[in-house]
């Protein structure tokens, strides 16, 4: 998928609609300005989709403006989950920095 999928809400986010992916629960949100828009790898936009296909997941699937592909959540992904029907994670993204 590409930006064309992506809406601009603001000078500072990005919506990646429900559509985006098959199976996504919510959409997603990217914090970044226009001007660093082009670049952003479309991996680390798949993965934010990702992300928002999980089981409990509360709220949208974010992504901070250092967003770039992760092994499974992007670098600088973001999410919260209901604590009875979500996944528990200690570091979505890893233990190097935690």
């Amino acid at each position: 998928m590409t930006l064309e999928k992506l809406k601009r809400l603001d000078d500072n986010r990005l919506k990646v609609p429900d559509d985006y992916k098959e199976g996504m629960k919510t959409h997603g949100i990217i914090f970044i300005d226009r001007a660093l828009e082009g670049f952003l790898e479309p991996h680390a936009i798949d993965q934010v989709a990702n992300v928002a296909t999980l089981p409990g997941i509360v709220g949208p699937s974010m992504a901070m403006p250092d967003i770039h592909t992760g092994y499974g959540f992007p670098i600088g992904g973001v999410a919260a989950f209901d604590l009875k029907d979500g996944v528990v994670s200690p570091g979505g993204v890893g233990y190097d920095i935690n």
